[in-house]
């Protein structure tokens, strides 16, 4: 019995994912290499960052308020307030960036017979999005309390209540960067699906030569924008929804095994109806 409960037992392996960038020359450091990328895909991330953050931290309302004020507070914080008016009507702008930088980068990775092109475009679009989220909490954050100085003097019960939802919004900085990380993630997947692997494998095939090509399921993992790697959160909700999925499964093969045995039944009993007797 011992050994038949070892066998049955999982082997568990421990793995540790790495991206090899092979062929590219290192930036001016000697130890990194140097991307910039486009002026207006930063200012759209960071537009699109911020206006998720402000949504999950439910501080639309108070934010809104920046319209009317603009003309005061800190020069960084009507610099901003300009630009996010400036995108506000495009919500799919940011999509769209995203979709032509990566495609960009994929064409350049094929004009240059190196993968690695690509790969260093990803990482470099993943560590933007992953320092984003935490300066533009911070920011969100600071121009909240620069309207609530503003109503101290003036609305007391306003005031009072703007508190409260700060103090609310720095208590759910691990939710509401999980919820923004995961919204964002959603987009690179649909972007990834619909547009970035058939044109990955239009220019490169479905094989390469080298590994990094097998890289690329790393950039799908939902862990991929949690603070340090690890979230206990997502982690119980993927091994819910398995419980859910493994559950109709198991379902609907019971199903199929009961309309199984009773199609055979019927089968057996028609076979012996049409069974000539020998009695007699």
């Amino acid at each position: 019995m011992e050994r038949q409960r070892s066998r049955r037992r999982p082997n568990l392996a421990v793995s540790t994912p790495s991206v090899v960038l092979e062929g590219l020359a290192v930036g001016v450091d000697n130890l990194r290499h140097d991307v910039v990328l486009s002026p207006r895909f930063v200012e759209l991330g960071r537009a699109q960052i911020a206006r998720s953050i402000a949504r999950h931290g439910e501080l639309d309302g108070l934010l809104s308020a920046e319209a009317v004020r603009s003309t005061q507070g800190p020069a960084w914080m009507r610099n901003q307030a300009g630009r996010a008016a400036q995108v506000k009507n495009d919500p799919g702008g940011w999509k769209s960036a995203l979709t032509e930088l990566l495609v960009s980068s994929l064409n350049r990775a094929k004009k240059e017979s190196q993968l690695s092109v690509d790969l260093l475009a990803r990482l470099a679009v993943t560590k933007f999005i992953r320092t984003e989220m935490n300066q533009q909490f911070l920011q969100v954050l600071e121009r909240c309390r620069v309207q609530q100085k503003s109503y101290d003097n003036m609305r007391q019960e306003k005031a009072h209540e703007y508190r409260e939802r700060l103090a609310a919004f720095q208590v759910r900085k691990r939710i509401i960067l999980r919820k923004t990380g995961q919204e964002i993630f959603e987009t690179l997947r649909e972007v990834e699906k619909s547009t970035l692997a058939r044109t990955r494998r239009s220019l490169f095939g479905e094989e390469t030569s080298g590994g990094s090509y097998f890289t690329y399921p790393l950039f799908l993992n939902r862990l991929l924008f949690s603070e340090d790697g690890r979230d206990d959160y997502l982690c119980a909700e993927q091994l819910r929804d398995a419980g859910e999925l493994g559950t109709a499964i198991r379902t609907a093969m019971g199903e199929c095994g009961r309309w199984l045995r009773a199609f055979c039944a019927r089968s057996m009993v028609r076979k012996r109806a049409r069974r000539p007797s020998t009695r007699g």
